[in-house]
């Protein structure tokens, strides 16, 4: 808009007062004249000046368009900085989420693997039917493609309620995606755990059966070992009880009283009954009830068989007092075995080198004879092998005899080494019982 601009007056020539006193002439008296004088002239901001003023007006125009466009453009790129900022946070969120659908394939072999691995094998099947079904939608998921994040400014992210569609979008895969993850690690390690319940069930139960047969074995075992033993003890009890009547017999024959003798006959009678007892032999418990019987049994006819023959002795060749003899060892027919106590210490140190060349004891078998026994060795051998009672080296507690199946033969290194080593101890293999000499017995050795 161009500036209204008014002509001014123009000057009036100034004169200097005149110094005579003549009037000045009143207009009515003078005739008007031209004053002599220059040209009026326009002003030059008049008309001369207004296409400056119309530069300036249109300059200050674009001036303000300028800025105005500066201000519009300023205002744009700060939105789309922060519209690409935003884009920023999405895109993580969207690669967060890529990242962990890329886990999955991982995921879904160990899932498949663990499946393979468990079938038949877990406490609870529906823990694998879960694993599988979460299987199949990570499966799913594993193919799906990621929400698209345009570039800021390009279409789909022109405008702030933009950032927010597309954050929801990137936010809903994220969380889909680790949801799944989360879900299908929980659902493998469920199948492991059972697994490994079921891993251990199965050890609790072999190691119960295991037991149960170790059990069930050292049961048998314990049963075989409690029956050889129940056989073993009943073979010696019936030694005692048939060994008992010769006793009874020959102390009668000799004169014991009948009080001496009861204790022994009432023993043996007790004896009998205990042979005459059946048994489960399939249970171990009667089998030891039994064995223990007939060992109490056995154990009271020696003692009472021992008693009588005291009440006899005199001395003599099989009547020699118990208690002035050693004892040196338990025959195999569970009999103790008793020898003159210097023969028996004499037969002791033996013993001790025995052992430490052999690694095995000098066992003995037979010591003392008193005189019932020397009469059943003679109804059981005949006077060909056995001597006559009351005239055998064993009647004065004098000879041994050892286990033939020891070691005790012609020839076998341990009888070599007794009859050769024996008497330097004073027991010695009588030339009578030596090879060829009639009465070969290399088991029986003499104290002299």
């Amino acid at each position: 808009m161009s500036p209204n601009v008014e002509p001014s007056t123009p000057a009036v020539p100034h004169t200097e007062p005149s110094t005579t006193d003549t009037p000045a002439p009143t207009p009515s008296d003078t005739t008007p004249e031209t004053v002599p004088g220059p040209e009026p002239t326009e002003r030059s901001d008049g008309g001369s000046m207004r296409p400056l003023v119309v530069f300036l007006v249109a300059a200050a125009v674009a001036l303000v368009g300028s800025i105005v466009f500066a201000l519009v453009h300023v205002g744009n790129q700060r939105e789309l900085e922060q519209l690409a900022d935003a884009r920023a946070d999405v895109v993580q969120a969207v690669d967060e989420g890529r990242t962990t659908q890329e886990s999955l394939a991982q995921q879904i072999a160990e899932a498949e693997k663990t499946l393979a691995a468990s079938e038949g094998k877990v406490t609870d099947d529906a823990v694998r039917s879960d694993l599988a079904a979460h299987v199949a939608a990570a499966q799913q998921l594993g193919e799906m493609e990621p929400p698209a994040v345009p570039e800021a400014g390009a279409d789909g992210l022109k405008a702030p309620e933009d950032i927010d569609a597309l954050e929801a979008q990137a936010t809903e895969w994220a969380v889909t995606m680790h949801t799944t993850s989360t879900s299908l690690a929980a659902a493998i390690k469920d199948v492991q755990a059972s697994y490994q319940q079921w891993q251990q069930a199965r050890r609790d139960a072999q190691a119960t059966a295991r037991a149960e047969a170790k059990e069930a074995e050292d049961s048998a075992e314990q049963l075989a070992a409690a029956k050889a033993r129940l056989t073993h003890v009943t073979d010696q009890l019936k030694i005692s009880v048939r060994d008992a009547q010769y006793t009874l017999d020959w102390t009668a024959s000799v004169g014991a009283s009948a009080a001496v003798r009861k204790p022994l006959s009432t023993h043996r009678a007790e004896g009998q009954e205990a042979l005459a007892a059946g048994v489960n032999t399939s249970v171990l418990h009667s089998v030891k009830v039994l064995t223990e019987r007939r060992e109490a049994a056995r154990v009271a006819i020696e003692a009472a068989a021992w008693d009588a023959r005291a009440a006899v002795a005199d001395g003599t060749n099989g009547r020699l007092a118990v208690d002035t003899l050693c004892k040196v060892g338990v025959g195999p027919e569970g009999q103790d075995q008793y020898l003159r106590c210097d023969a028996a210490e004499a037969w002791k140190k033996l013993g001790v080198e025995f052992e430490k060349k052999f690694g095995k004891p000098l066992r003995v078998e037979y010591g003392y004879r008193p005189y019932d026994w020397q009469l059943q060795v003679l109804d059981e051998l005949g006077g060909g092998q056995a001597a006559k009672p009351g005239t055998s080296n064993h009647g004065w507690a004098l000879a041994m005899d050892v286990p033939v199946d020891d070691g005790f033969r012609f020839g076998q290194p341990e009888f070599e080494w007794l009859a050769a080593n024996g008497p330097a101890f004073g027991w010695n293999h009588p030339e009578w019982a030596r090879a060829g000499g009639g009465r070969e017995e290399p088991w029986h050795f003499e104290f002299q």
